[in-house]
């Protein structure tokens, strides 16, 4: 009888061995899943580009976010919705992000090996800034804090998409992707950073200027040239 006993107990000795293996055989193959899509992160082509830009669509402001990875900057060009361009009559409206990015990066005689945009109002800004880890401020300013004090953890990168799903939801059409908010992320925890009020274009006058064209009256709100030229000078 005793040895029936014994025989059972190695059984469910080598079951709760097995069963055992099994489930650290899970957890090693979870955590190497996570340090694989860490790393896809980390060496994305975005990140490791020399250039970024992002353009921000928020209230009348258009910011055009410029990401140098090879110099470790951040630039953040500030220009009022709807402003054209004596010179060159292109006018920055947010009506079109893809268009309006691409005319900035021509103004301003800039490259960038990627681009993206998305529109922000201040719910979406707060509902960023909550789940970047919060910030006294609130909307593009708070925005920006929130950017500057984050930063991605090994274990974050699945809630990417979740980020990028809030800017989504706002506007279909964006572009943002999570590599794209990866390295945005990444440069703003990282990089010494250029604010908007030291690099906005100001208009030339307070209010728009009135064209009459037949029987259509136009309005348009000039760039300041002199000032924009400073800025252009700024800007990589």
């Amino acid at each position: 009888m005793a040895n029936v006993y014994v025989g059972g107990k190695r059984k469910r000795g080598r079951r709760i061995w097995l069963i055992l293996i099994i489930i650290i055989a899970i957890i090693a193959a979870f955590l190497g899943f996570m340090l694989y899509r860490y790393n896809q992160f980390i060496n994305n082509p975005v990140a490791a580009s020399s250039s970024v830009t992002y353009t921000v669509s928020y209230d009348n402001g258009l910011y055009f976010i410029r990401v140098l990875n090879d110099n470790r900057k951040i630039m953040i060009v500030k220009v009022e919705d709807g402003t054209t361009f004596p010179e060159s009559y292109i006018t920055l409206s947010s009506e079109n992000l893809d268009k309006v990015t691409n005319d900035f990066l021509e103004l301003f005689d800039l490259n960038s090996n990627f681009n993206y945009y998305f529109y922000l109002n201040d719910e979406v800004a707060n509902e960023f800034i909550s789940k970047l880890g919060g910030s006294t401020l609130k909307g593009i300013d708070g925005f920006f804090d929130a950017l500057k004090n984050s930063e991605i953890r090994f274990w974050q990168v699945f809630s990417l998409e979740g980020y990028v799903d809030i800017v989504k939801n706002y506007y279909r059409s964006t572009n943002l992707d999570e590599e794209g908010l990866y390295a945005l992320i990444d440069g703003f925890s990282k990089y010494s950073i250029t604010n908007y009020d030291k690099l906005t274009v100001p208009l030339l006058l307070n209010e728009p200027i009135q064209i009459n064209i037949a029987n259509q009256t136009i309005e348009r709100k000039y760039a300041d040239v002199e000032a924009f030229e400073r800025v252009k000078e700024i800007v990589e």
